[in-house]
């Protein structure tokens, strides 16, 4: 399902094996052992994620360790935005750039409009959500197991 929404493979293969560990963490090496391809795969991956907001890095003494945030779509969605206030800004540029009442600068300055209209909307929506999850009461304490991947997902991961 994420490589149909554009996911790359190797992103959403370390993304589901995330995404189904108890802890919401592991390791480079386990990454590289599980999902049996190499060292960078997992690194460009890794940095593919970090850059869109639901997974980071943590230096746990010489080794990496990734973790997916308590609220990946939270995060996902807040980079979304950011890159959408980057297009609303460089549209708006070339809008300014060409003049508005050309062809190009009008359809630049449309495109301007919109992406502001989105990220506006965006922003409302990320915060709706957050006043949403605050009220909510807390989770139970995930359980503590050795188990790094869902059995049921585990062939994801793999």
């Amino acid at each position: 399902m994420m490589v149909q929404t554009g996911v790359p493979a190797m992103m959403a293969r370390v993304l589901t094996c995330l995404f189904t560990s108890d802890t919401g963490s592991i390791g480079s090496a386990e990454l590289v052992a599980r999902l049996q391809v190499s060292p960078a795969s997992v690194s460009k991956a890794i940095g593919w994620l970090d850059q869109r907001g639901p997974v980071r890095r943590e230096r746990d003494g010489r080794r990496q360790r990734y973790l997916i945030d308590d609220s990946p779509g939270y995060q996902a969605w807040q980079a979304s935005t950011r890159s959408m206030v980057r297009w609303a800004e460089l549209t708006q540029r070339g809008a300014e750039l060409f003049g508005n009442t050309t062809p190009v600068g009008a359809r630049l300055h449309t495109t301007s409009q919109f992406f502001q209209h989105l990220t506006h909307d965006m922003t409302l929506a990320a915060e709706h959500w957050r006043q949403t999850l605050s009220a909510r009461p807390s989770d139970p304490a995930p359980p503590t197991t050795d188990r790094q991947c869902h059995p049921r997902i585990h062939q994801q991961c793999s």
